[in-house]
């Protein structure tokens, strides 16, 4: 009796826990994700096209889920096919479930499935052996998904994990790799064709003849057609469609970009871009192009890089033509991989020196043969001039008056202001850098290098460039160059001479302002074109990833035809101006119209410019002087013999010898050295200025160098006031200048020579040496 009693109340609370247990299963939440979250990672252009996409660790192409609708072609075609009551059942298909029951026994063998949407669900997210068991656990899986999800959510996650045969999981996923398109871009006859393969995916691959894809997709049609689905026009258009016999593979528009964005987000299955899916493809068309032409002058790299001038969102990303050229190292990015960088700093010394009263455009800069303590820059054009303006200078690259201007500002003052500006590549002490940093002494990356000339453009505060969407840097650098002398350095820039066609650009219609510039490292291993608009940044980088020089490789002829064939490619605007002034940011002030500098009285002739309100004091003008001479103007005089000769105060033109010399070689008359009155007991040639070392007449037997040239000689002179500058010349041309402690290296001719040393005065002392070689 008691036993019975047992069973009865056991019995009953069963009957209780049971539905008790079911409705909480069924009323409980989702707690994690239906489906493993097992994505390929798909890198986006800003306009939501795909620029890269990644396989997932299991090799397989699956995107993950997003927010878009799924296509009313798509969504009519699965539903016809997969599940006509969709809409209308509560996850479970009960008539259908038993009539496939009914056919199952009749049969033996299992031959219906009765799977509804949230069912195929189940069985997709949960895979296991079909067994009566595991299609229980399905239906209460699919109801619980139905109380817990809209249908429309169904539907999507439906097709968002649907296998459509070989390793393509995801609707989206399947109307790329077989029709190269979005989803809502289909036909009916490629929705009702991506509606059976869930079903069969091994179908995939029909041979010639194997029609069974073909005929499945028409029944389909045929089916919805009876139903009034689609129209039948639609319906014959549709029938005649081919079904897809091979995957198509993912286009990769900028394979660099996308490495280093997976690398950075591991963990972000879409990654939005700021890149322009045109300009993208334009640069990638240039790139391969330019690759040819080169491939000649075994010049085989370049890389692009284009950025929103304003907020730095990159446009255009090129690490290289070709990333599966092994060959040639396609796979190196050379947006971020580090090059020496040759000229492409000088802008912002120039702009830098502007705002510390160093130079304005106007003004002059020494170039002659110069040397720091075992470093003697040379110009390209091995050729000196003199002097240069810093508007000439910057506009031809000169290097000597780059160097010589940086070692007035300071080099530790410029190399921190590129840390400062986010240059992230600069390892060493300024010190270890030296003057050379100018000259290419220094490896920069191309990203910085936009990110730097983009500050110019924005009034000398410095931002990061970005390439996600919402990622903008809001951190920026304190205004690190004045507004004044931002535009007055953009405005060189924009005189440098073209390339090509483009050197007549003023002449056409369409002609678009542009502030460039160019450098070429040591060895013609790197060649660089920046350029800048109110628009838009470009940098080009030419040359070749394993380092090798090569004399075709220079910034004007290699890397600036592609900078401006990129400029033509970008969208132009009508309306497009200039960097616009504003007339706060400058003042008056009076400047030699020779020099450049700071006017005196001394000076003949004067213009007035604006320069930049935060300038610091301009240094005055030390090309004209005023002088006194004797009343016949014969002589220089001074106090100790005015009574003899008399005085005449006059302002005077004053070049120093070593700038007169190479100015008379580029043919400019300079008027000949007016010397003192040779009699003042105040000032004596013999007295003032000496040779110390070669004797006069001396003759010297002198062993080879290595190279087998005569070794140099270093020769010393004296000069009775210690802060005087003599000036070098051996056999009438020019070797450079000292100050104070007066040796110079000299290489001599075999056989007689003539050296000549003069001081700043006129003062000027000859020497004759004899030099043979030694045996």
């Amino acid at each position: 009796m008691l036993n019975h009693l047992n069973r009865r109340l056991i019995i009953r609370w069963l009957g209780v826990l049971c539905p008790t247990i079911f409705f909480l299963y069924l009323l409980i939440p989702f707690s994690s994700s239906i489906f493993k979250e097992e994505y390929s990672t798909a890198v986006k252009a800003e306009d939501g096209s795909l620029l890269h996409v990644f396989i997932n660790d299991n090799e397989q192409w699956y995107f993950p889920p997003d927010t878009m609708l799924v296509p009313e072609k798509l969504k009519a075609a699965v539903i016809a096919f997969e599940d006509e009551d969709f809409y209308t059942h509560w996850g479970i298909n009960v008539g259908a479930i038993l009539r496939a029951t009914w056919q199952n026994i009749k049969s033996g063998r299992v031959i219906s499935g009765a799977s509804t949407i949230p069912m195929q669900i189940a069985r997709m997210s949960r895979p296991k052996k079909r067994t009566y068991l595991n299609k229980v656990y399905e239906i209460l899986f699919a109801i619980k998904l139905n109380l817990h999800f809209s249908k429309q959510e169904l539907l999507k996650m439906y097709l968002d994990h649907a296998p459509y045969g070989g390793n393509v999981i995801g609707y989206r996923t399947a109307a790329f790799k077989f029709y190269d398109k979005d989803a809502d871009m289909l036909t009916w006859g490629q929705a009702a064709t991506l509606a059976v393969l869930p079903n069969a995916p091994g179908i995939i691959y029909p041979s010639s003849t194997d029609q069974s894809l073909r005929n499945k997709r028409n029944r389909l049609l045929k089916k919805m057609f009876d139903k009034e689905y689609i129209t039948e026009q639609n319906y014959n258009l549709a029938l005649l469609e081919e079904v897809p016999d091979r995957f198509i593979p993912f286009q990769s528009h900028a394979p660099h970009l996308a490495r280093q964005l997976k690398s950075d987000h591991p963990n972000k299955w879409i990654l939005s871009t700021t890149i322009d899916a045109k300009i993208q493809k334009q640069c990638n068309q240039l790139a391969t192009r330019y690759k040819q032409i080169y491939a000649s002058y075994d010049v085989n790299n370049l890389s692009i890089l284009v950025a929103d001038t304003k907020t730095g969102a990159i446009k255009a990303y090129v690490g290289s033509p070709d990333f599966f050229d092994y060959q040639h190292n396609g796979q190196v990015d050379g947006v971020i991989a580090p090059r020496s960088s040759g000229s492409i700093l000088k802008p912002f010394l120039y702009a830098l020196s502007i705002d510390e009263g160093i130079i304005l455009p106007q003004s002059y800069i020494r170039d002659l043969p110069t040397y720091f303590d075992g470093f003697s820059p040379r110009n390209a054009n091995r050729e000196y001039q003199g002097v240069a303006t810093a508007h000439e200078s910057l506009v031809k690259s000169l290097n000597i008056p780059a160097v010589r201007l940086l070692n007035y500002y300071g080099v530790y003052q410029f190399y921190s202001f590129l840390k400062l500006a986010g240059v992230s590549t600069l390892f060493r002490s300024s010190d270890e850098y030296g003057l050379p940093i100018i000259l290419g002494g220094a490896e920069v990356k191309m990203w910085d290098m936009v990110a730097l000339y983009r500050g110019l453009a924005n009034n000398g505060v410095f931002t990061e460039n970005y390439m996600l969407q919402g990622q903008q840097a809001e951190q920026s650098s304190a205004q690190l160059i004045s507004n004044g002398s931002c535009s007055l350095t953009l405005d060189m820039l924009k005189d440098l001479k073209r390339p090509g066609s483009e050197y007549f650009w003023k002449r056409f219609n369409s002609s678009r302002p542009i502030a460039w510039k160019t450098g070429t490292s040591f060895g013609h291993k790197d060649a660089w074109a920046v350029g800048l608009t109110p628009d838009y940044t470009i940098a080009v980088w030419c040359g070749n990833f394993n380092g090798d020089g090569n004399k075709n490789i220079g910034g004007a002829q290699t890397a600036g035809p592609i900078l401006f064939d990129v400029l033509q490619a970008l969208p132009y605007k009508s309306s497009e101006k200039w960097f616009e002034k504003n007339e706060m940011d400058y003042k008056l002030m009076r400047v030699c119209a020779l020099s450049g500098f700071r006017a005196t009285e001394a000076c003949t002739e004067v213009d007035t410019l604006f320069v930049p309100e935060e300038m610091k004091p301009l240094r005055t003008c030390d090309y004209h002087q005023f002088k006194y001479f004797s009343e016949d103007k014969k002589y220089q005089c001074c106090s100790h013999c005015w009574d003899k000769v008399g005085s005449l105060r006059v302002a005077t033109t004053n070049y120093p010898p070593d700038i007169a010399y190479y100015l008379r070689k580029k043919g400019k008359y300079i008027p000949p050295h007016v010397s003192h009155y040779p009699k003042c007991s105040a000032y004596s040639t013999e007295q003032s200025l000496k040779f110390i070392y070669p004797n006069l007449n001396a003759k010297l037997f002198l062993p080879r160098d290595f190279n087998g040239e005569m070794q140099s000689v270093v020769c010393k002179a004296v000069h009775s006031n210690q802060n005087v500058k003599i000036y070098w010349y051996l056999n009438e041309h020019y070797l450079g200048e000292t100050h104070g402690d007066h040796k110079m290296a000299v290489r001599f001719n075999n056989g007689w020579n003539t050296i000549t040393i003069i001081d700043e005065y006129g003062s000027k002392e000859n020497q004759k040496v004899f030099t043979t070689l030694k045996n």
